[in-house]
């Protein structure tokens, strides 16, 4: 990423997100033994292995809002953009806690499965917004919509990019959301 300035399509979150779950989990496995005196090993990996996570959350931030900007929020988008906010969270904990609790690694995650799963802040929801809006303003870009904000048809054929955008949104939000989710604009 350095010598090319520039990041890999599609699985820079892969990498940083299984690194994080596997020192996290190898943190969880390992708790009950770290005060052994022959495991000074755990400790010294505990301490560290968050400030070895702080420059790859800013490369997760750069990585998932990069796509959400160019494509919209689709529901793995947002719970990447969830997990990512949860990383920094338990990250700024165990650097500047006094006491770290690992209670809080489970009770965090199962707090946001349930603010995920249901309701219109949860990932179907905020996906199905997300995509309608990047459709309406496509439409309005080229012309597409009347006065209403139904579609109409227009003169002028819209350039290959944004007809692109149009069929990645409507074929997205079909396949995921159902018709209902395009008949606001028919």
């Amino acid at each position: 990423i350095i010598l090319e300035a520039r990041l890999p399509k599609g699985w820079v979150s892969y990498l940083v997100l299984g690194f994080s779950v596997a020192g996290i989990l190898s943190q969880l496995l390992v708790y009950p033994i770290r005060n052994q005196s022959e495991n000074a090993w755990v400790r010294t990996f505990s301490k560290w292995f968050y400030f070895l996570l702080v420059p790859l959350v800013v490369l997760l931030y750069i990585a998932a809002l990069r796509r959400v900007f160019d494509y919209g929020i689709t529901e793995l988008r947002y719970l990447l953009l969830l997990l990512t906010l949860w990383l920094t969270g338990i990250t700024v904990y165990f650097i500047f806690s006094k006491i770290k609790n690992i209670k809080i690694l489970p009770l965090t995650l199962c707090l946001l499965a349930l603010f995920s799963a249901f309701g219109p802040w949860g990932a179907s929801g905020v996906s199905r917004m997300s995509q309608q809006h990047r459709l309406k303003k496509v439409l309005q870009e080229n012309n597409l919509l009347n006065a209403a904000g139904k579609v109409q048809a227009s003169g002028k054929q819209p350039e290959q990019a944004a007809r692109d955008k149009i069929a990645s949104s409507v074929e997205y939000l079909y396949r995921t959301h159902g018709l209902s989710s395009l008949q606001p604009l028919f």
